[in-house]
């Protein structure tokens, strides 16, 4: 094999590698935002009796920008959802589903705080989220825990001033 014919080889393995990365990234886009609304289902699962209450719970639709490492840019649609109950607001807006934290990242906005959902991947795939307050200046920042009903209940408790 001559040297122009391993310089070939190599291109198409490059080119090929950079395809099969766009279109991994193209899927996860794909992806995110079902995944997204499979957690705003169990998060208004969670709170279906606090909404009897009086808690009112909506999405409202926004639009994402991102760049993926590979250089490809990403333009959706996608829910932000909002919380609102006693004179006060929680909003959760997925920001990006490509995240050095993790498979997606989604801000959660209250009053004096600020905290990251992040999606990780379980042992078989399946989509797990774990909740992390963002650091405040100074502090060091807290260790990521699970997102369950207890980790939402508490956020929701804090972020309304019940």
């Amino acid at each position: 094999m001559s040297k122009a014919d391993e310089l070939a080889a190599k291109l198409r393995k490059t080119q090929q590698t950079r395809t099969d990365t766009d279109n991994c990234a193209d899927l996860a886009i794909e992806h995110w935002p079902a995944q997204v609304y499979e957690l705003y289902r169990q998060i208004e699962t969670w709170l279906a009796p606090v909404c009897e209450a009086g808690l009112d719970i909506r999405r409202n639709p926004t639009h994402v920008f991102e760049s993926h490492s590979s250089g490809s840019t990403y333009n959706y649609a996608i829910d932000q959802l909002m919380i609102e109950g006693n004179h006060r607001r929680i909003s959760f807006d997925p920001i990006a589903r490509f995240s050095a934290k993790g498979e997606g990242c989604i801000e959660v906005h209250m009053k004096g705080q600020e905290h990251c959902i992040v999606r990780t991947l379980g042992e078989h795939g399946e989509s797990l989220w774990h909740i992390q307050a963002l650091r405040s200046t100074g502090q060091q920042p807290a260790e990521p825990t699970i997102l369950d009903e207890d980790a939402l209940l508490s956020l929701v408790e804090e972020g309304l001033g019940l």
